[in-house]
């Protein structure tokens, strides 16, 4: 057979038998012409679907838990190695309605609501900014606080924090001073303009600069705010490490750089702005919503990939051969030398290979949480329990 079942040799005739792996307690019974017990059989908790043993765990659950807990089972997650696998499998999913499989995720799908509200309200206030400028009615600025006469050039940045906020110590181990917050601040307030000196260089080494797009033309240019006799107290709000903590944003507009309230603030609050993947990966931080890859379809997991010698292998060691990725994944998108293979059905009805990433920035350290499947062997009792009719 083309799927690599067990094949049972019967001396007697000297020819070879194979059969169906049966469904959980349904076994079935000796080849014809024989009679006797069954020969195949799935273990318990594992039911066959067109002669492979599966087994479909509903309990949303991690990455790494997964694959753990079918080891735990004597299996491993499933190995989709084929099409007519993987069709099998699917169509048996639909069959059993698996959709209605909570899927944990609605606190994800809340925070990718609010992102994509903020983004809208960015571009509203871009527009409001080019209309009226910091005289808004909708936004309210906070300006520079004034730099005292005779004040030494390396304090300007420190000596425009406003009244209201602090420079203090960051409550991120090594991220030296951070800035603060010592009122309450409303959502969607400007906190005012970075500023910096604008250059063109890029360096591996510009922590404090914001990449702009120049205006009317295909270049950019850097605001670096590294000097603190040239910048202002902005260049103290540091990065986040996970969601939770982000409470700034930038805006680009008209070449400018502002920063934003994503929410409230409360007093005593350290300000925190994700300042881009590159230097999240500095970081050693990736912020990547489950969402942005998922996009609303519903998933299973499948396996747990890894990276060895540029091969991609399943969890029980066997090489990936067939693929059915997601358009522009292709398992590139992956982060980290492990990784979670995501079967997932799209609204095009169709079924594609998605790569589960590092999420832990939105969902925290057990990652992101989702159904999963394990995959066993079929066991078969020994020949001569059959006999010949």
């Amino acid at each position: 057979m083309s799927r690599g079942l067990p094949i049972v040799a019967v001396p007697l005739l000297s020819w070879i038998v194979t059969v169906l792996i049966a469904i959980d307690s349904e076994s079935l019974t000796c080849p014809p012409g024989f009679s006797g017990s069954e020969v195949f059989r799935c273990s318990r908790g594992f039911v066959n679907v067109s002669g492979w043993c599966f087994s479909f765990h509903k309990e949303p659950t991690s990455m790494l838990n997964s694959s753990d807990i079918c080891h735990q089972q004597g299996a491993h997650m499933v190995v989709l190695d084929s099409e007519e696998k993987e069709k099998v499998l699917t169509k048996y999913i639909e069959k059993m309605n698996f959709f209605n499989i909570y899927q944990e995720r609605n606190e994800l799908f809340k925070i990718a609501q609010k992102e994509w509200d903020v983004e809208t309200e960015k571009k509203n206030f871009c527009a409001d900014y080019i209309k009226h400028g910091v005289k808004s009615s909708k936004y309210r600025h906070i300006p520079n606080a004034k730099i005292p006469l005779g004040s030494l050039p390396h304090q300007r940045a420190n000596l425009t924090t406003p009244p209201g906020f602090s420079i203090k110590l960051s409550s991120l181990p090594g991220a030296g001073m951070g800035a603060w917050a010592e009122t309450f601040v409303p959502k969607f307030t400007i906190l005012g303009v970075y500023e910096g000196l604008i250059h063109t260089v890029d360096r591996k080494d510009d922590f404090y600069s914001w990449q702009v797009d120049k205006q009317g033309t295909d270049g950019t240019y850097n605001i670096d705010a590294e000097d603190p006799s040239c910048s202002n107290w902005l260049r103290f709000v540091n990065s986040p490490a996970k969601y939770q903590q982000e409470n700034v944003i930038p805006i680009t507009c008209e070449g400018i750089i502002f920063y934003m309230t994503s929410r409230d603030v409360e007093p005593g609050e350290e300000l925190l702005v994700w300042y881009g993947d590159g230097y999240g990966r500095f970081l050693g931080v990736n912020r990547i919503h489950p969402e942005v890859d998922l996009n609303g379809s519903f998933a299973f997991r499948a396996n747990v990939l890894t990276f060895d010698n540029e091969r991609l292998i399943f969890d029980n060691w066997t090489p990936v051969t067939y693929q059915n990725w997601n358009p522009n994944d292709e398992g590139e998108t992956a982060v980290d030398p492990i990784f979670g293979l995501l079967l997932t059905y799209h609204n095009d009805g169709r079924w594609r290979w998605v790569t589960e990433r590092n999420y832990t920035y939105y969902t925290g350290e057990d990652g992101l949480k989702l159904p999963f499947i394990c995959e066993d062997s079929p066991f078969y009792l020994e020949p001569e329990e059959c006999s010949i009719t």
